[in-house]
């Protein structure tokens, strides 16, 4: 056994180079797909010249299979996989088929019959795969631990390992395991490890043991600096390799020193090591970002000018970033805005609208969330709206957002044809001048009757789907599909769906193993799917003959750190640089605990660990070795960026920062000694090196700076709810005033508090109609008022009667509508009662006070040039038949407008509402006051000034997607 060390991927590649043997064969495995691209493309380039030219010019020439003609190339795990599948056996299920007998054990053993373990069962058809791949025997595995969990989950695997066994069937990691036993070397004449394999699996051992047991020659490349043997971040490949061969065996093979002439060069010799400060340059820049969305928009941005004017090949480009796979729809998202192509898998099929809509048919019957016999909630009908898999009427799915508020406690088909019933019902009785705000004026009679028909083809497909006979996935798969093609109430699938569609099916042809049912089947639908199109994940290598096109038709690599082991790029961005990504926290599996996974390890590997706490120390300085692979990647630049904000949740740098400082002779202050000595931040700041990029806009086409339409507005009456609108946002009082029709509460808080404005207003005009008489109070008692608060819950009660059709919210909702109308009428009598006339009244000696209740359609007007304002008072008491005191009874309904839900808003709110009170005040009492007011407002409005106020009020706006949308005046 030999291990051979260098830095430096171009060394192994000329090692091997050196020493190839045409007629000997080896084993050659890496450890990620991104290395195995690389080491095809060499093999492909040294060894074409032993290839059949003319078959190398054919496109249906196979690259991977000419190149294994001489070397059997493999990552590792493709390696298995590709034993398995070989052998052509159908006796391996796959994992949907196993999860279904895993299922139907679970549903057996009364204490595992429930939601707990069932909705565990993809977590153990996982870990059982792993325990199989482990060789180790049941009575072993069940030494490790005796908690009953653990034992609990063994149990379900003996049955299933004794199901199976009857069956004459296996999964994958049984298959896996066989053929690992069964695996013969001799074909091979030597094993080469390229790359470090952290920690070795049992699996790679076992491979390792039977190129040693034939005494076969075993070549094992790191990514070590023998030169440098004090670097911390090479303490996880020590731990492992020493058990193989002493560290003093080692041999190097580097070729060349890394040259020093700049800092990106020098930095991962001398980082995480007490060694001589260096200068730094420009090849090293470090960023900060107030969002992690600016951040990595900033990133796209700069690797589309690299890529598209600077004309750097984009295979020279790479984004790090822990946990890339949770970033894919953001990082989508932004390199579609940026024009980049991004190397992504495509979205799964059960990501895509039609993918997620066959989903939901199975769904309705199969969701466990289900209490009645269906299931559909609002995001799943929305899907089947705008999925182009059901035929509905365009323009459907932006009507049903006005009225999907009232759909939100709906979880049944049944819910669903209520409530649509109650909104015919609702829009047969509503005026809609009376109520102009309710969402139901914007939605047409056809479109509720067509949403309802949804509904009735929904019931009647996913009804046929759940009672199909049991039969095999594969059948399952073909039934649907052509169902799919054959039901008229289907829109006909696009082509590119049909054919990832039918290369699922085609890639089923081993899924025939057992029958299912149509809800086992539709319980793991989305699983199976994804499952069946792991051949688009990026198998076969794509190696690239054309070096010279370098535009954007090529794709940016976004990647996690451990797989830029033995890569060089000439741009690295390394992304998401703080605390809670760095060092990358290892977790545990719920089952296979860090207990359980160090006894594993211990008896399956070389690697013997004493304690979980060994296992642990391990991860986090593989952690470390992967923070040092991406500094080891740059060639040119290396870019270091992180946020201060992710879902708003406040971030900190990694400290790893202040390790890369140090190399730059750059230390905070003991904070201990020195409470107010700056820290790292502030002085990489003041230092000029720590750069914080203010202003991120997202890339188009043609960056042309064309001139918004002035905004102008012909209407000149407005109410001073209105003009309060407009102190609080003028973009949304322009929008209110210009698209009338779109001026409708559909959000469930505006709806809610909208609901309870009408009410209230129907509760006062009752309690006025109700009270016609005079009102004798004695101010010491208030007996009136005490008995008013009563009152008014019974004419709120009876005017329930006349709003809540109009509202078809559940009980739930409706309840915090009643809650809030009560709170509205107490404050009302509070008002009435207990005011500054009646303190004052009182003071004077009186204690017997006369009310009497008008309703009035008093209003007020200013006008300013052509501009009217007016303001409107419906409610009136008068006191001891001579002073009057006038009240708003429907301006809530209006300033709903202005009101939020959003935490930091409020301030914002509350200081509007506050302005509209003294202003309406002003308005009726202060006449000079509010003509000064309204002088300035009119000025703006004549030059057609309607600036945005954006803020968290945004969201909870009626007019948010047309603000977004369009900026100008259409």
């Amino acid at each position: 056994m030999k291990i051979l060390c260098s830095p430096n991927t171009e060394d192994v590649e000329t090692y091997i180079k050196s020493r190839f043997e045409i007629g000997k064969k080896p084993l050659h495995l890496v450890p990620t797909m991104i290395l195995y691209r690389r080491r095809l493309k060499f093999y492909f380039s040294f060894l074409r010249t032993f290839f059949n030219q003319t078959q190398i010019s054919s496109k249906e020439f196979d690259i991977e299979e000419g190149i294994r003609q001489y070397v059997e190339l493999f990552e590792v795990d493709q390696y298995i996989k590709h034993m398995v599948i070989s052998a052509s056996s159908s006796s391996t299920l796959s994992k949907s088929e196993a999860t279904v007998i895993l299922e139907r054990i679970i549903n057996q053993i009364p204490e595992t019959n429930n939601l707990s373990w069932k909705s565990v069962i993809h977590d153990l058809a996982r870990t059982f795969e792993e325990l199989s791949l482990s060789g180790l025997s049941l009575n072993t595995l069940r030494s490790f631990d005796n908690s009953r969990k653990w034992q609990q989950a063994l149990d379900i695997y003996e049955l299933f390992l004794e199901d199976l066994q009857l069956r004459e069937l296996a999964d994958y990691g049984i298959s896996a395991n066989t053929k690992i036993n069964e695996l013969d070397v001799s074909i091979y004449d030597e094993l080469i490890l390229d790359g470090a394999f952290l920690p070795l699996s049992s699996r790679h051992q076992r491979i390792i043991n039977k190129f040693i047991e034939l005494n076969k020659p075993i070549t094992i490349f790191l990514p070590y600096d023998l030169s440098t043997p004090d670097q911390p971040a090479s303490k996880a490949i020590e731990d492992i390799y020493q058990n193989f061969l002493p560290k003093t065996e080692w041999e190097s093979i580097q070729d060349k020193t890394r040259s020093s002439s700049f800092f990106i060069d020098r930095l991962p010799k001398l980082i995480f090591r007490d060694a001589q400060e260096t200068k730094l340059d420009n090849s090293v820049s470090f960023l900060r970002f107030a969002t992690l969305e600016e951040e990595l928009s900033y990133i796209m941005r700069q690797v589309y000018v690299l890529v598209k004017y600077k004309e750097v090949n984009p295979r020279q480009v790479v984004i790090v970033t822990p946990n890339a796979m949770e970033l894919r729809p953001l990082i989508r998202e932004i390199s579609e805005q940026n024009n980049l192509k991004v190397r992504l898998p495509q979205r799964p099929f059960m990501h895509l609208t039609q993918g997620r809509a066959i989903k939901y048919l199975y769904d309705i019957h199969t969701d466990i969330r289900k209490s009645t016999d269906s299931y559909l909630n609002i995001a799943m009908f929305k899907n089947f709206i705008s999925s182009t898999l059901l035929r509905c009427n365009v323009g459907l799915s932006d009507s049903f957002e006005k009225i999907e508020s009232f759909f939100v406690d709906c979880i049944s088909i049944a819910d669903w044809k209520s409530v649509l019933a109650a909104l015919n019902t609702t829009k047969d009785q509503l005026i809609p001048e009376k109520y102009p705000h309710h969402p139901i004026n914007s939605v047409e009679p056809k479109e509720l009757k067509d949403m309802f028909e949804v509904i009735q083809a929904l019931e009647e497909i996913s009804n046929f789907l759940i009672n199909i006979s049991a039969r095999t996935v594969k059948e399952h798969v073909r039934l649907l599909i052509k169902f799919l093609e054959e039901d008229n109430r289907f829109i006909k699938l696009e082509e590119p769906i049909q054919l990832r569609l039918t290369k699922i099916t085609e890639s089923l042809g081993t899924q025939e193993r057992i029958p299912v049912t149509a809800m086992e089947f539709g319980e793991r639908i989305s699983a199976l799917f994804s499952e069946q199109e792991d051949f688009e994940a990026g198998e076969k290598a794509n190696v690239e003959e054309d070096d010279s096109d370098i535009f954007l038709d090529r794709e940016i690599l976004v990647t996690g750190p451990n797989n830029v082991e033995f890569q060089r790029y000439e741009y690295v961005y390394v992304c998401r640089f703080t605390q809670d990504v760095y060092p990358e926290p290892k977790k545990f599996d719920w089952l296979i605990t860090k207990e359980i996974e160090y006894k594993i390890i211990s008896n399956t590997t070389c690697f013997k660990l004493q304690s979980s706490k060994q296992l642990e120390n391990f991860y986090l300085n593989r952690s470390l070795y992967h923070i040092h692979l991406m500094f080891c990647a740059a060639n040119t630049q290396l870019t270091i960026s992180y946020s201060q904000i992710d879902n708003g949740v406040a971030l900190t740098p990694a400290h790893y920062l202040h390790d890369i400082a140090k190399v730059f002779g750059l230390e905070e202050g003991n904070k201990l000694e020195n409470k107010k000595a700056p820290g790292l931040e502030e002085l990489l700041i003041k230092s000029r090196v720590l750069k914080c990029p203010s202003s991120i806009k997202p890339l188009s086409h043609n960056e042309i700076n064309t001139p918004a339409l002035p905004k102008m507005l012909d209407e000149r009456d407005f109410t001073v709810e209105e003009i309060a609108i407009y102190k609080y946002c003028p973009r949304r009082f322009y929008y209110q005033k210009k698209y009338q029709k779109e001026n409708v509460y559909s959000q469930l808080f505006h709806l809610q508090s909208y609901a309870s404005s009408c009410l209230y207003e129907k509760s006062v005009e009752l309690l006025v109609l109700g009270q016609p008489k005079v009102i004798h109070e004695m101010i010491d008692q208030g007996k009136q008022h005490k008995l008013f608060l009563e009152k008014t819950k019974e004419y709120r009660m009876e005017a329930e009667k006349h709003i809540r059709p109009l509202f078809p919210l559940s009980n739930r909702l409706w309840s915090n509508v009643t809650s809030q109308t009560d709170f509205f009428l107490s404050t009302l009598m509070h008002w009435v009662f207990d005011n500054p006339y009646i303190r004052e009244y009182r003071k004077s000696g009186n204690n017997n006070v006369t009310l009497q209740f008008f309703l009035t359609d008093h209003e007020k007007q200013i006008k300013i040039d052509d501009y009217t304002f007016t303001a409107t008072k419906e409610f009136e008491v008068q006191y001891n038949h001579g002073e009057i005191h006038r009240y708003s009874i429907s301006n809530r309904k209006d300033i709903l407008s202005f009101s939020s839900n959003d935490h930091d808003e409020r301030e914002h709110m509350k200081e509007t509402k506050e302005w509209y009170d003294r202003f309406k005040r002003s308005f009726y009492n202060d006449a000079a006051t509010a003509q000064t007011i309204l002088t300035e407002i009119t000025n703006k409005l004549s030059v057609g000034e309607f600036d945005k106020n954006a803020g968290g009020h945004c969201k909870y706006c009626t007019f948010n997607k047309l603000c977004h949308e369009r900026e100008v005046d259409i």
